[in-house]
């Protein structure tokens, strides 16, 4: 589905996704604290911390009463998949670089999320026409 003109449904478009994946997040990320593993610790570490971060955006989205101007959030998801693949590329130097279950488990946990949200920006990118 492509977007033209308007947008009565960009709202619910961005938010629906971004609160689902956020509580989800929230979950897991909360499930942290009885691991006993630093590797899963430290994934778990990511999801609740970004999914609180995905949640309140998607909220703020889907709630949102002013219409997005298209040409301008057409912009902001081209900047945020570019910045998808960073945490994806951050994620996988600490992976590789550190030797610290935890902190390679939080690596793990960016590619994850970065990943997720670069499916989520380009789709909704490409799906914006002008």
């Amino acid at each position: 589905m492509t977007l033209k003109s308007g947008n009565e449904n960009l709202n619910k478009r961005i938010g629906i996704p971004l609160v689902i994946w956020g509580v989800i997040n929230m979950i897991l990320g909360v499930l942290c604290l009885i691991s006993t593993i630093d590797l899963i610790k430290g994934v778990l570490f990511q999801a609740f911390f970004w999914g609180l971060i995905d949640l309140i955006l998607g909220l703020v989205a889907f709630f949102r009463k002013k219409k997005f101007a298209l040409e301008k959030i057409k912009k902001i998801f081209l900047i945020n998949t570019y910045l998808d693949v960073l945490y994806i590329i951050v994620g996988i130097l600490l992976v590789l670089l550190v030797g610290n279950n935890f902190i390679i488990g939080n690596g793990l946990g960016l590619i994850i999320q970065g990943f997720f949200l670069f499916i989520v920006d380009l789709l909704h990118f490409t799906s914006i026409k002008i």
